[in-house]
């Protein structure tokens, strides 16, 4: 029997054919590959298709338990009459356990309705004693704010002694901070998740979502971290995660800290401390009213951060509390890909259902993930209050602490040493791939175990207190203090030695480390740009790679002023498998999933497994006389246009594109965005243009606007670009806006209708085939599967294409013209990756003459449309 779907109006055949798909797939506990171009309602079915699954399987379940009860109450009151007593008793016995068993679970399924109808009305309670007392929130915000200055200064007179590492720390516990989240009470309904790239899209759910009828009896609940949800200013300030995370920690415990003062190796005595201050928002009552809001009603990030301000309560706690009574959970696929994130808001995938939208980002995603950058601007800050640290406090750590620092600080000089060494003058840089085993040994620290030493580090969380070291003493302090401490450096070193030697549990690592330590050089100029503290995070992330040893990792180095590491591991869907083996079932969605191949990898470990995979491709609602697609391959001044690395800034191409850029902003109506393969070809192309006055002609036509390169003016020049095409009163018709590529304006965004009736992509945006990062990929992938590498890096390509081209069409009624200007994508191959809605109306190996008459008809054919 086909299910019923609650849609918000009469769906598309194409809407019907993708919840009736996702239901079954979901039903029969498949994987499932579902593509469904841009501008086809793909979210609202994805929200009607999974949610109606829920509520069926839910009802399901209750009528199923309790027909199982009903049988089992029969045959207990049934007399059976056998012979063996023992046997039948035996069978009783049990039986009348099960019943138990299952009246239970029965009667938690019913008290979880009965409760959430409680919830609501507590809301609603709630939400008017909140309107009625809003005068007092106001004023009670001012006085935390008073407080919050308060604490400030408070902060300023800190004793050193919070700054300074302790050995008993290596032993702490990690669950110091999550009390409040203990304190929920499990809940195993089946949940699903809902996961996209940003945080905007999963707003866009939401959205969806609050059009359903579901919006009413569904538990919905957004999950970030504490970088997108801290409410306390003194946290977020901090801007670094890792930073803000620790600050957090450090504010749920008591306003005193108890430390100890350590010399030459003893404890001598216990001091209390000043800590950091309690979180205002931290309060466990005031958490969970803000709970019970955000399960009561569908909201977004930002209206829970409001609710939170409101209630005085911890948005990131609170969605945190609320995650268990959820039925479905929205978040990012960085909060889904990386292993140490989902342990880290304890997201429990067992037999529920994923679901990830925009999957094409899907592979990146799980690459930035699982990589570690380090930069030398970051080694050189760390080194550098490293070292003034160690010296500054040496007489204050216990001899294991101080073992274990200069250790610490010898890696990370090998490293600095390592990608910015003293003779190399050559300012070009230098990169080179490195398998794990040879980097160890190439810097000289395979004799290390590294683990111990990030372990020391997290646990002694020396990154939060190098951070408040590094605010606290200004340069002139730290470098008048170091001279001090040089004046007497032997004395010290070898009263320090002789200690040492009595603690017969380190005397041989000390003899092996002594060497290790780095004496600070007569002048250091210390980084303003990073913080030392979210530099150490940073290594640490990169020697935690390293110590996994992994056959598939690798690490990049770039020698020079501005050389850096990179962790690099070359097949992240190992890691996928285990999120794949967990889950009842896994659905990746988007507007082109090809290739295919690289979907299928990602939720199968063989190839015997893809029998369990649905793979779903849907129609576009755009009819195919509403799209034009034309592969221009001739300029024209009949120049082939091949816009390939090396030829595509001659005088000859560019003047083509001028040229072409005229006649179509005289034919296309409204707006016209025009994609270029990289900023700097942007930049040179514009330039060109200005120089031979095209662009003073095209402003004739058009207003023209630049894709910014400051994300926070992107939403300006769009605001500025739809209005100079709504607005009549100009002599310009419409607005040409010159984009990138892999921008920020070539995915998420919508330039639907007049905002786009032609979208102009220049060239194949290939990635750089020279990089050493995308050979070692394509050289791994070609070692695996001859072939595969190759089609990598075409994929790579054509994937970016596409997002382009699907900014344009966004609804049925709507209609554009695709101008794809390069004579490759006239290709088989190329064409077949292109979507399938294209590709219905394309043009192959158009010349100048032929395009411009297929785009005049084109438009006139719709200008008649829309005028009768």
């Amino acid at each position: 029997m086909n299910p019923v779907f609650s849609f918000p109006f009469k769906p598309y055949k194409i809407q019907e054919k993708f919840m009736n798909e996702l239901y079954f797939t979901i039903e029969n506990r498949y994987c499932g590959i579902f593509e469904s171009p841009t501008g086809t309602g793909k979210s609202l079915s994805i929200c009607c298709g999974a949610l109606q699954w829920l509520k069926d399987n839910n009802k399901k379940i209750v009528e199923d338990l309790i027909k199982e009860i009903d049988q089992i109450k029969l045959e207990l009151s049934s007399k059976q009459g056998s012979d063996d007593w023992l046997k039948e008793e035996y069978d009783r016995i049990k039986k009348n356990q099960t019943l138990i068993n299952l009246q239970m679970k029965l009667d938690q399924m019913k008290q979880r309705e009965v409760e959430f109808d409680e919830l609501k009305k507590r809301v609603v309670k709630q939400s008017s004693n909140l309107n009625k007392n809003e005068h007092y929130v106001v004023r009670r915000e001012k006085e935390t704010n008073t407080k919050n200055e308060d604490v400030l200064e408070e902060k300023e007179n800190i004793d050193d002694q919070y700054l300074i590492v302790d050995s008993r720390d290596n032993e702490r516990d990690d669950s110091d901070s999550e009390e409040i989240i203990s304190d929920a009470n499990e809940d195993n309904n089946i949940k699903i998740y809902i996961s996209s790239r940003t945080h905007s899209q999963l707003s866009q759910f939401v959205g969806e979502i609050k059009r359903t009828v579901f919006k009413d009896n569904t538990k919905v609940i957004t999950l970030a971290s504490r970088q997108h949800y801290c409410i306390n200013s003194d946290v977020n300030k901090l801007k670094n995660v890792n930073l803000i995370n620790e600050r957090c920690l450090d504010m749920q415990k008591s306003k005193t800290k108890s430390t100890s003062i350590a010399e030459e190796g003893k404890v001598l005595k216990r001091i209390k401390t000043k800590s950091c201050s309690a979180c205002p928002y931290y309060n466990q009552s005031n958490i969970a009213k803000l709970k019970d809001q955000l399960l009561a009603g569908v909201m977004d990030m930002e209206d829970i951060i409001k609710h939170g301000k409101q209630f005085k309560a911890c948005p990131y706690y609170a969605s945190r509390m609320a995650l268990n009574e959820s039925e479905v959970v929205l978040i990012s696929h960085a909060g889904i890909v990386s292993s140490g994130a989902r342990s880290g808001i304890s997201l429990k995938l067992q037999d529920n259902i994923l679901i990830l939208d925009e999957a094409h980002g899907l592979t990146a995603a799980l690459e930035n993930a699982h990589s570690a950058p380090l930069s030398s601007k970051q080694l050189t800050s760390v080194k550098t209050f490293l070292e003034f640290y160690i010296n500054k406090y040496r007489n204050r750590f216990s001899s294991k602490s101080l073992l274990q620092l200069n250790q610490i600080n010898f890696v990370i000089g090998k490293l600095l040493g390592f990608i910015k060494p003293k003779l190399f003058n050559d300012k070009r840089q230098e990169s080179t791939i490195y398998t794990l085993e040879d980097f160890v040994i190439k810097l000289e620290i395979d004799h290390l175990n590294l683990r111990p030493l990030v372990e020391f580090c997290r646990n002694t969380r020396l990154a939060p207190k190098l951070h408040g070291f590094s605010m606290r003493y200004n340069q002139q302090e730290l470098e008048d203090e170091n001279k001090k401490i040089k004046f007497n450096e032997k004395t010290s070193f070898k009263e320090f030695l002789s200690n040492i030697s009595k603690n017969r549990h380190v005397n041989n690592q000390l003899e092996q480390t002594s060497k290790m330590e780095v004496k600070p050089s007569d002048q250091i100029t210390l980084p303003t740009e990073t913080s030392a503290g979210s530099g150490l995070y940073a290594v640490l992330d990169f020697l935690e790679m390293l110590c996994d040893r992994s056959e598939n990792g690798r690490v990049l180095a770039q020698v020079g002023e501005t050389g850096h590491l990179k962790y690099l591991l070359l097949n992240p869907a190992e890691h996928f498998h285990q999120v794949v083996n967990q889950c009842r079932s896994v659905i990746v969605a988007g507007g082109t999933m090809e290739p295919v191949n690289e979907f299928l990898s990602l939720l199968t470990n063989n190839k015997s497994d893809t029998e369990f995979v649905k793979i779903v491709k849907c129609e576009h609602v755009v009819s195919s006389d509403n799209v034009l697609g034309v592969c221009l391959s001739k300029g024209p001044s009949n120049i082939n246009l091949n816009f390939s690395y090396e030829k595509r800034t001659s005088t000859d191409l560019l003047n083509e594109v001028g040229c072409i850029l005229r006649n179509v902003c005289a034919i296309v109506p409204d707006g016209v965005v025009c994609f270029l393969p990289s900023y700097s070809y942007e930049q040179k192309l514009y330039d060109h243009l200005n120089s031979t006055k095209v662009i003073d002609t095209l402003s004739k036509k058009k207003k023209i606007f630049r894709e910014p390169k400051s994300a926070s003016e992107v939403d300006e020049v769009l605001q500025k670009y739809a209005s100079a095409i709504k607005s009549k009163d100009t002599g310009t018709k419409g607005a040409l806006l010159f984009s990138v590529v892999g921008g920020k304006l070539s995915e998420g965004l919508n330039f639907s209708d007049n905002l786009g009736r032609c979208v102009i992509v220049i060239g194949m945006p290939y990635p750089n085939i020279k990089s050493p990062e995308l050979q070692e990929k394509m050289t791994f992938m070609n070692k695996r599967d001859p072939g595969t590498g190759t089609t990598y890096y075409e994929n790579l390509c054509m994937k970016a294409v596409n997002q382009c081209i699907g900014r344009a069409v966004r609804h049925a009624n709507d209609y554009a013209c695709i101008l794809l200007i390069d004579e490759r994508y006239s290709r088989p191959q190329t064409i077949s990756a292109l979507p399938s809605f294209i590709q219905k109306s394309l043009i192959i190996n158009c010349t100048f003459g032929q395009t411009v008459g297929s785009m005049a008809k084109f438009f006139g054919k719709h200008k008649e449309k829309n005028t009768v």
